[in-house]
């Protein structure tokens, strides 16, 4: 594994505000997690169409992928972004 780079998933919400599929989270971790342990996070979110931030339950998570994670400042984001 390369230095600074780690495996995680993003999780994908529908943004309260605007309705769009565009408020994503990131949880970085080394292992495999259980489905019922990354829903029952609480995480903080950014809705990237219209701005509106807040808390969201990994339970309401449209979608959850497991990818490579690279550290920006404070916070992961997805290689693939």
């Amino acid at each position: 594994m390369k230095a600074g780079k780690t495996h995680g998933y993003v999780l994908t919400f529908r943004c309260i505000n605007c309705g769009r599929h565009e408020v994503f989270a990131d949880y970085a971790t080394d292992e495999v997690e259980p489905e019922d342990r990354i829903r029952g996070r609480i995480y903080e979110v950014t809705c990237y169409s219209c701005g509106w931030s807040g808390e969201a339950c990994g339970q309401s998570a449209i979608r959850i992928s497991r990818t490579d994670l690279r550290p920006r400042g404070a916070r992961w984001q997805s290689s693939g972004s």
